[in-house]
């Protein structure tokens, strides 16, 4: 017998009011249902409407944005419509949230103890020693290592995969029936991730809590979920049975945006497939297929009639005790109708980049060392790091966060200093250089930085950003400058128009075009570039990594690179360079390293990396 739904939602319109007093139309018509223990991933770019849709199931919206249509129903009680005091007796005991960023999310300056404690508290504990005991049950649920001591403890004590397991502390503390999980593994390492999949994997088996996953990584999504929902300009595409959406994509832009998963497997020099074009405005009324204007198959049809969100099969079911069904629904009239293609969606691009080999040696560090803190709580970030680096050649940096990446990429940037060790710039000692020498130093060395938003000062035009640096260097008369900061934009495939801009206007592969454009406008010979991808889709993602590898075939480029993402490194890098507690545990030719990997470290960190694919892993996950 089928369970009935335990969370239902009907036709949701969420929209905005714009500063100008226009609308944004945020949400367009999204229906889903939800049943105990079930686990549905939503997975779309920004700006899909995947978080303004979990916000909307708590009303828990920002500034003007509000329900304008549909239901949302929760045991068959409407949270819609239901008043204010109702929805603070939902919010918590009902229905948990985590949120991506448990930074912004915790208070710095209450203990952990304190944080669990006023979940407790407004969910009825009154009882402050029965709170305690529950607060320290719930660390250690998540996995916190010694809870009771722990409690006492700061948010900025923990690291970002223990703050993101008090986080999910937090959402189990009212025993939710439902918990909302919006981004919660995309800022952490492999290993971290796997361990946070894990446990919410045990938590619904174990509790029965549905779990709606917010994520853009399709990896994630086979190894944690059962159903997948696609969004793309507010609305749903697709959904259905996660084996079948990520083996057999009905939709387009399903297909687009698994085209430009970077895949393990894959040998180094892969390019990764974007999506072209941009999403939609959706300050405009919807009018046809929100995806038309990027999709290679459209039809004129596709334009101007808006597709129903259609059952095309009904599937033997891999075992799903829990799901909604296996029926694949997609919003696309020719999909609908039961085209059939032979060609792929979105024919991949060759497979191998044409890379010249590397040159000579244009940078190299021998046994760095760096230290913070003083006494008892010094802390040691790079212990004895060598490696060298070539004209043209990608050194990719992988391993979990502490184990020193970043802070190599600034001492090799000369933004902080080495206490010890030498680094070798045109084979000239440069380890402590002085004001002059420091100078043209950071001429010849640029960084690239993780977050878009924060790197780019938000006063200033895109051409005064861009121009800065040329400034500073004393590079071109002024008259000149403009010009080259059109050459600059124009190289990252930005329009030069863009120059009177500023960063609000625009996306985060843009902003990150832009860092790139600053950084590449001294003319440097090594291009450092410190988590440049981890905050974007996997569509944007995709763009971002062929212009890098682009720029470094026409520009004969250095480039460090370092991410989490073991996927994103193999494709985009020559050799890999493994780091563990401020040391280098190996390092090697990428596929080499990735294939036969000898340092067990490396080799969990493969272990621990989510693949998209295969179907067997993506049938395991399912029926696990």
């Amino acid at each position: 017998m089928t369970t009935p739904p335990l969370l239902e939602v009907q036709g949701l319109d969420v929209e905005f009011t714009t500063p100008d007093g226009g609308t944004l139309y945020a949400v367009r018509d999204v229906s889903f249902t939800l049943r105990r223990g079930e686990t549905l991933a939503v997975v779309g770019e920004s700006g899909s409407g995947k978080s303004t849709t979990a916000l909307a199931l708590l009303r828990m919206l920002p500034g003007t944005g509000r329900i304008t249509g549909g239901a949302v129903r929760l045991d068959g009680e409407d949270l819609a419509t239901a008043g204010e005091d109702r929805l603070r007796a939902v919010r918590g005991a009902r229905i948990g949230m985590v949120f991506q960023d448990p930074m912004t999310a915790l208070n710095p300056v209450l203990t952990v103890g304190r944080h669990l404690d006023e979940v407790l508290r407004a969910h009825g504990g009154r009882d402050k020693r029965a709170r305690k005991d529950r607060a320290v049950e719930l660390l250690r649920l998540v996995g916190i290592p010694d809870p009771e001591r722990r409690l006492d403890d700061h948010p900025h004590q923990f690291s970002g995969g223990q703050r993101q397991r008090v986080l999910i502390a937090m959402a189990l503390a009212g025993e939710p029936d439902v918990l909302l999980a919006d981004e919660p593994t995309t800022a952490l390492d492999a290993t971290v991730q796997d361990q946070i999949l894990t446990l919410l994997g045990e938590l619904t088996r174990t509790t029965g809590t549905a779990l709606v996953l917010i994520t853009h990584n399709m990896g994630v999504v086979a190894r944690a979920c059962e159903r997948v929902l696609v969004m793309y300009g507010g609305t749903v595409v697709e959904d259905g049975p996660t084996a079948e959406v990520l083996t057999r994509p009905r939709h387009p832009y399903t297909a687009g945006l698994l085209a430009a998963v970077p895949r393990l497997s894959a040998p180094s020099g892969t390019r990764l497939t974007g999506i072209p074009g941009t999403p939609p405005d959706l300050s405009l009324p919807l009018a046809g297929c929100a995806f038309a204007a990027r999709c290679a198959l459209a039809e004129d049809r596709c334009h101007t009639a808006v597709p129903p969100l259609t059952a095309v099969s009904t599937l033997p079911a891999v075992p799903q005790p829990n799901a909604s069904g296996d029926t694949v629904r997609v919003a696309c009239l020719p999909a609908a109708e039961g085209a059939e293609r032979d060609e792929p969606l979105f024919p991949p691009p060759p497979a191998r980049i044409d890379r010249p080999a590397p040159g000579a040696t244009v940078l190299a560090a021998e046994s760095l060392s760096k230290t913070y803190g003083r006494r008892r709580r010094r802390f040691t970030a790079l212990d004895d790091v060598s490696l060298t680096l070539a004209a043209g050649e990608t050194l990719g940096i992988v391993g979990e966060s502490g184990s020193g990446k970043s802070t190599l990429a600034r001492v090799l940037a000369h933004a902080h200093p080495a206490d010890g060790g030498r680094i070798l710039l045109d084979g000239r000692d440069v380890t402590r250089p002085g004001r002059a020498e420091l100078h043209a130093v950071r001429r010849r060395v640029q960084m690239v930085f993780q977050d878009p938003y924060a790197s780019l000062n938000p006063r200033m035009t895109v051409g005064e950003i861009v121009a800065e640096p040329l400034r500073a260097f004393g590079i071109g008369a002024p008259g000149e400058r403009a010009d080259r900061v059109a050459d600059l934009l124009r190289l990252v495939g930005l329009d030069p128009a863009a120059a009177d801009r500023h960063p609000r206007s625009f996306s985060g592969g843009q902003r990150q075009r832009i860092g790139i454009a600053r950084a590449l406008a001294p003319e440097p010979a090594v291009l450092i570039c410190d988590e440049p991808v981890s905050a974007l889709d996997v569509s944007v993602q995709a763009q971002i990594v062929g212009l890098l590898t682009d720029l470094q075939r026409d520009l004969g480029l250095a480039l460090v690179f370092i991410a989490h993402d073991l996927a994103v490194v193999r494709q985009v890098s020559h050799r890999i360079a493994v780091m563990h507690g401020g040391r280098i545990v190996e390092t090697g030719d990428a596929d080499e390293l990735c294939e036969r990997p000898r340092d067990p470290y490396t080799r969990a960190l493969l272990a621990a990396a989510p693949e998209p694919v295969p179907v067997r892993a993506v049938a395991e996950a399912v029926s696990a």
